[in-house]
């Protein structure tokens, strides 16, 4: 993968974007002569007679990649190409059940997970895929291998294999019109796919029924349609689909004699739900919002900011109001949809507004006699957030209740500013909490992204979610190499300057400096990746001047 840098550079940099799960008889160094060289029309993805719905889009987003970096198609299996590309699962392509037979004896994926195979002495580049999932993951896995040039595609010998620890590898899309307008469906369409690239395999969103005055008005089911549609395009590259709902969420044209009394981060207009007309509301609306969706494989049962009520009868909310409403929610969402996982969310219920310490007493109670319905609990991990953060004492209350679990980390609102964030000091923070959780418990979790610029920060996490020990300075590697290409190195140098822990007395002319460097090498499909207006905005808050001509578009 050579990106145009110095060769030890390079082989540090190829090294680190191979360390993301075990790896067998591959190494980059010496390797430039024996690459695999495709040129114009010189491969062909072979999918198999039985491919999925997931199969066959990758192959279409790797044509795409392909046309996109190095200007050259994929050639046509009649016409015989020098090289194939054979991807699938040992039950979709007879191709890869014979590769998985002849390599008896290495690890075989799992749930997720894929080998790759890439030899300097033989036509075909095999992915095997554990399933869809795993199939996704390593064709991503084997694009960020290759190098692109203009009219040739590259890739260096390599064996490896990778199977994730983690099963739920979500990201939680928080749908306002930073992300969910008509004119930016098509780059979220693309953004779903590029994380199923990385290894993610779930997408959630919340329908913020306060953003409508009723669930037939003409803004509510316009919102509705484009969750559809991205809900769909997540389906189609093989990953799951969830729904977050606040337990006593209520449009804006709530009954007044039915809603909250008040308390912090909870909007007026929200029902208490121990008003019988109001828990009877709530479970109405609920089963009109789920019954619009074909299918769904998560709920997350969120309980406060926004949500609660401080009525005597709700009081403490963890406890009474909030079970209140989460326990019939749960249960008709396990009517609806029986294989769904269901997770209770902790978030902010242990502020002494929702009643402090009395949040434990649920989690105890449901250790000892957890409803069927239910999957697990999904604290949140935000180590600088007051009414979020939970302590030591805490965290060994969750691991002492032997509940699987699932986290939220909250990756958009500490530090939060224009351009992309980078916080490496920030998100170790949270890696460490999410490892003081049993390792038998933790099973993944659906990061908090508000904004375009929480990107790194999603794949930092999906990257932990499928091999917790990996570097983050390997995962910020990887990135580089991946979205700037040759430019990698003068990319990498730049995100250590736009670290939110750089304290370089010097940081803004060297900020300058890299940027101009990092323009000036930058491929074309670079500058028109969004990514590359996030860059320009970080910088410019250092007061760093946009190179003429590095408007993206």
């Amino acid at each position: 993968m050579d990106l145009g840098l110095p060769l030890a550079v390079l082989a540090a940099i190829e090294a680190s974007a191979m360390a993301a799960g075990p790896q067998f008889g591959q190494g980059p160094q010496g390797a430039e002569n024996r690459m695999v060289r495709i040129q114009d029309k010189g491969l062909v993805v072979d999918t198999g007679a039985d491919a999925s719905a997931a199969e066959k889009r990758v192959a279409e987003l790797f044509a795409d990649i392909v046309r996109e970096r190095a200007g050259i198609a994929l050639g046509e299996a009649a016409a015989a190409p020098a090289h194939r590309l054979v991807i699938g699962t040992p039950k979709t392509s007879r191709r890869i059940k014979a590769y998985c037979e002849s390599a008896a004896g290495r690890p075989a994926p799992g749930d997720g997970g894929y080998r790759i195979s890439v030899s300097a002495g033989r036509p075909e580049i095999y992915v095997a895929g554990g399933d869809a999932c795993g199939v996704v993951a390593g064709v991503g896995r084997l694009l960020r291998m290759m190098r692109f040039e203009k009219g040739r595609v590259s890739a260096a010998p390599a064996e490896l294999a990778e199977t994730p620890r983690m099963s739920d590898r979500g990201m939680y899309l928080w749908a306002r019109p930073t992300y969910f307008t008509p004119q930016l469906a098509d780059r979220v369409d693309r953004y779903i796919e590029e994380f199923a690239l990385w290894g993610g395999n779930s997408i959630a969103l919340w329908f913020e029924m306060g953003m409508f005055s009723r669930f037939d008005d003409k803004a509510a089911r316009a919102w509705l349609a484009q969750y559809l549609r991205h809900l769909a395009t997540a389906r189609r590259i093989g990953m799951k689909v969830g729904l977050f709902i606040v337990v006593n969420d209520a449009y804006g044209s709530s009954p007044k004699e039915l809603r909250i009394s008040p308390i912090i981060g909870s909007p007026a207009h929200y029902i208490c739900p121990s008003k019988p007309a109001g828990a009877r509301q709530l479970l109405a609306w609920q089963e009109q919002l789920i019954g619009a969706f074909p299918s769904l494989d998560a709920l997350i049962l969120w309980p406060a900011d926004p949500g609660g009520c401080a009525c005597a009868d709700c009081t403490p909310w963890a406890t009474k109001g909030f079970w209140r409403a989460a326990k019939p929610l749960g249960e008709l969402f396990r009517a609806r949809f029986p294989k769904a996982e269901i997770w209770l969310s902790l978030w902010h219920i242990q502020a002494k507004q929702f009643g402090g310490e009395s949040w434990q007493q649920i989690v105890t109670d449901l250790a000892k006699d957890r409803p069927e319905w239910l999957t697990g609990l999904q604290p949140g991990i935000a180590p600088y957030h007051g009414l979020a953060r939970i302590d030591l004492a805490g965290q060994k209350v969750l691991a002492d209740a032997r509940l699987p679990l699932t986290v939220f980390p909250e990756v958009s609102m500490h530090g939060n500013h224009r351009g992309m964030l980078v916080n490496k000091a920030y998100w170790g923070q949270m890696r460490a909490e999410m490892a003081h959780y049993p390792a038998e418990l933790m099973k993944g979790g659906w990061p908090y992204s508000e904004r375009w610029n929480t990107d790194i920060a999603n794949v930092a996490f999906l990257c932990w979610f499928r091999e917790p020990q990996r570097k983050v300075d390997a995962i910020l590697d990887e990135y580089a190499a991946w979205y700037f290409g040759p430019a990698a190195l003068a990319a990498r140098r730049l995100l250590d300057l736009l670290d939110d822990g750089n304290r370089d007395a010097d940081r803004p002319t060297r900020i300058q400096e890299a940027l101009a460097a990092l323009n000036g090498d930058l491929p074309e499909w670079a500058r028109r990746d969004w990514r590359w207006q996030e860059i320009i905005a970080s910088c410019a808050r250092f007061g760093a001047k946009v190179p003429a001509g590095s408007n993206g578009r």
